[in-house]
């Protein structure tokens, strides 16, 4: 999906934060919640979530039934909170109010974000499994946002507007947002 979507180009994480959060920070409290969850079932769980994807842009439906367990499905569906419209009502409500969720043209408009962010996950889960070990990649997140994740189970979610005007739209002011964010968001 890297070829098709793209990736993260090293140094520009940060402009990645407001959906990398989320998806990082539902990790970790899954993984508190549990720590036999590990990052070899992150990654597990992030392959199933691009499949779920690519089934959403392809009109294909994928059976997971032979490779889920407890722990990645935990990790799946904490990722499939923070950016999927379609186990997210709130996200859907939103989203649909903006992109066409029924075409495939607006579908990978929608999840480009989202599928660069899970694969910078996965390199980076890969890297702290090598460094630290099983668990490395959780206890390099803990120490980054670790005190930004609140100690809930509530799973956090945003999404990608495609301009300002999206503001509207959703009945948020935008006056009350920075320039910059709105700069950012018409690139």
């Amino acid at each position: 999906m890297a070829k098709e979507f793209g990736t993260i180009p090293k140094g520009d994480e940060e402009l990645y934060s407001y959906m990398l959060h989320p998806m990082e920070g539902n990790l970790l409290k899954l993984h508190r919640k549990a720590p036999i969850r590990n990052g070899r079932h992150a990654i597990d769980a992030i392959h199933m979530c691009l499949l779920k994807i690519d089934g959403y842009i392809n009109g294909i439906e994928y059976d997971f039934s032979r490779y889920i367990t407890g722990e990645n499905r935990a990790f799946l569906e904490g990722l499939l909170a923070s950016f999927d419209p379609f186990m997210n009502q709130e996200i859907f409500d939103a989203a649909n109010k903006i992109y066409d969720l029924n075409t495939s043209n607006d579908l990978k408009k929608f999840f480009e974000t989202p599928v660069k962010c899970l694969l910078r996950i996965e390199k980076s889960i890969e890297l702290w499994t090598k460094e630290l070990g099983v668990n490395g990649y959780f206890k390099f997140i803990e120490d980054q946002i670790g005190y930004l994740v609140e100690k809930d189970e509530k799973m956090d979610y945003t999404m990608m507007l495609k301009s300002k005007d999206d503001f509207e739209k959703l009945g948020i002011d935008a006056s009350s947002i920075g320039n910059h964010l709105l700069e950012d968001s018409e690139e």
